[in-house]
């Protein structure tokens, strides 16, 4: 299985070649933490991270 790439812009992690969340293809392989978001309305981590689609991202992305 490949391993997951994280988009350097909105850091929402993907095994495509561009980012489903913004269609950047400035993604890296290099990132640590990760937070899965199932409800950006009700969660207020989602919100403090500016996160708008639910999906799994990374908390850093070098």
């Amino acid at each position: 299985m490949a391993r997951e790439l994280a988009c350097r812009k909105c850091h929402m992690l993907t095994h495509e070649k561009a980012c489903p969340n913004d269609k950047s293809n400035e993604l890296s392989s290099e990132w640590s933490g990760l937070i899965i978001v199932l409800d950006v309305a009700r969660s207020n981590v989602a919100q403090t991270l500016g996160i708008t689609v639910p999906g799994r991202y990374a908390l850093k992305v070098s």
